[in-house]
């Protein structure tokens, strides 16, 4: 076992190696989280960090400017706009902007596309998700920056593997097989891939447990990773009417998030909204719109006839 382990690390090195924009891209957004990890951080030293990056001030800048936060003049200073946007709000355009979309910069615009709109809204619904259970359990800021970050390894075969990656997500169900055709492939999955890349920039255990638990995780799992896995299903039925995940979706929410159907259509709602917000703040156009309606019709339809299956069940004992 660590013979196969071991290999598999070096065949996502070799990948990564030809990747330019991972060694220079997360040096300054790194230091900004590891000094902003305390509280009561100094804006001085964030400033003076931020100064070494040019197109990550710009992207602050042009952040705190926007509607998002609707001052009543321009900002201009980068001391200002730090504290303007706070401990909270500055970790996550940090992660955003100087992490994960510096590296997402050159994909091709179908998966560019699909990558944002899976990765805004499992952001979206996990900090959601935490806001219901409660920080004691589980900070939203920190279910924000996991499910923005869980599909990562994807923008990294997406550069280097284009032709045949691009085949494998058009022709998978990305909750379902493709991770089995990841590994056929490339022997490794894009969840192993973001997890070698988020480790060597040292996020928490607890972000790794929960990246590498989104698509499979035990119900004795923490509940960060309850969280993301949740938000991993919920991103994919909120943009796919009849989804089949829906009859996945629901014994989730109820198992491992004691939430029903009506907390789902409220959840939906919520989400909806807070995606449109991330897509203004990252500056990402996603097609479409999330139809409230068909989720809900979908939903009450699959509950009503799993209560009616349990009564004909009851109504058929001896």
């Amino acid at each position: 076992m660590t013979v196969l382990v071991e290999d598999t690390f070096a065949k996502i090195d070799e990948l990564l190696s030809r990747l330019d924009k991972l060694h220079s891209s997360p040096a300054v957004a790194l230091q900004v989280m590891q000094i902003t990890r305390d509280s009561d951080f100094d804006i001085a030293e964030v400033q003076r960090c931020l100064e070494c990056d040019p197109s990550l001030t710009g992207e602050i800048l042009r952040l705190v400017n926007s509607s998002y936060y609707s001052l009543p003049r321009k900002v201009t200073a980068v001391g200002e706009a730090v504290s303007y946007l706070g401990r909270r709000s500055l970790r996550l355009a940090v992660l955003g902007f100087g992490l994960t979309k510096a590296l997402a910069k050159g994909c091709p615009k179908v998966f560019h596309e699909q990558y944002w709109r899976r990765s805004l809204s499992m952001a979206a619904v996990a900090r959601k998700l935490a806001e219901r259970c409660g920080r004691h359990e589980v900070h939203p800021d920190t279910a924000f920056a996991t499910g923005l970050l869980a599909d990562l390894g994807m923008v990294v075969l997406a550069q280097l593997e284009t032709e045949t990656y691009l085949k494998v997500c058009q022709n998978t169900d990305h909750l379902v097989t493709q991770l089995r055709e990841e590994h056929r492939q490339f022997g490794f999955t894009h969840v192993e891939v973001g997890l070698r890349i988020l480790a060597s920039w040292r996020l928490p255990e607890e972000m790794l447990c929960a990246v590498a638990e989104h698509h499979h995780c035990p119900p004795e799992s923490d509940k960060l990773s309850q969280v993301v896995k949740v938000a991993s299903v919920l991103a994919e039925v909120l943009w796919t009417p009849e989804s089949p995940h829906m009859r996945i979706l629901l014994p989730l929410l109820k198992t491992r998030l004691d939430l029903g159907v009506d907390d789902l259509i409220s959840l939906a709602n919520d989400c909806k909204q807070a995606v449109t917000e991330s897509m203004e703040v990252f500056q990402v156009r996603i097609e479409g719109e999330i139809d409230i309606d068909a989720i809900q019709r979908e939903a009450r339809a699959i509950y009503e006839a799993a209560v009616f299956e349990a009564a004909a069940n009851l109504d058929g004992r001896d």
